[in-house]
């Protein structure tokens, strides 16, 4: 089901930001479609049953009040990057179970993490830089994790992509949020990369 259902799901809803931006419930049904189909495969399959499993599934459940309240029409930019900052340490949790450390993984992240920080910080208000701070040290630990699992190679390289994905959706988020940089068709390649995330993350824990 999540090999057919899943990219169709997210596919509309690309579609949708391209043409339809402006028309709110269906922007942001077909917006949590993906997460919700995620969700309930999680269930269905009983992921939540292992204790990596349980953190997916409150990843997931994070990711989609995240995505309700970035879609909302007023201002709920920190709501939504709290119950993403939630969901970036449930994922860093679910890739920690039964895993070692491997410290010396984390530097590139960090090095990475601290770079594109000071790139923005001149435009992020006062108010902002620490809880951004904050988040961009989550979402960089959470990739970390994902380089130190000692799975299959299959559930290892999933659950890489799916990291660094994460942080490519996010970085591009930042982009926009406090840049006057705009790629062309933005908020397609911000939601195109975290729907890859998700699912990627998802799939990584098919076999564990």
């Amino acid at each position: 089901m999540i090999y057919i259902a899943f990219p169709i799901l997210a596919l509309f809803h690309l579609v949708v930001v391209a043409y339809w931006p402006d028309v709110f419930l269906l922007r942001l049904f077909s917006k949590i479609a993906p997460i919700v189909l995620l969700i309930v495969s999680s269930v269905w399959e009983e992921k939540w049953k292992t204790r990596a499993g349980i953190w997916l599934v409150i990843g997931l459940v994070f990711s989609l009040i995240g995505d309700t309240f970035l879609a909302l029409p007023d201002n709920y930019f920190v709501l939504g990057l709290g119950s993403f900052l939630i969901a970036q340490v449930s994922y860093a949790i679910c890739f920690s179970i039964g895993n070692p450390v491997h410290l010396i993984r984390l530097f590139p992240f960090l090095i990475f993490g601290a770079g594109y920080y000071s790139w923005l910080l001149p435009g992020i208000g006062a108010a902002l830089q620490i809880p951004v701070a904050v988040y961009v040290t989550a979402i960089c630990i959470m990739g970390w994790r994902s380089t130190a699992r000692e799975v299959s190679p299959r559930d290892r390289i999933l659950g890489i992509l799916g990291a660094l994905s994460f942080i490519l959706s996010d970085s591009l988020i930042a982009l926009g949020q406090f840049t006057s940089v705009r790629l062309p068709l933005h908020g397609v390649w911000i939601m195109g990369t975290y729907y890859l995330a998700q699912v990627l993350i998802y799939l990584s824990q098919e076999e564990e």
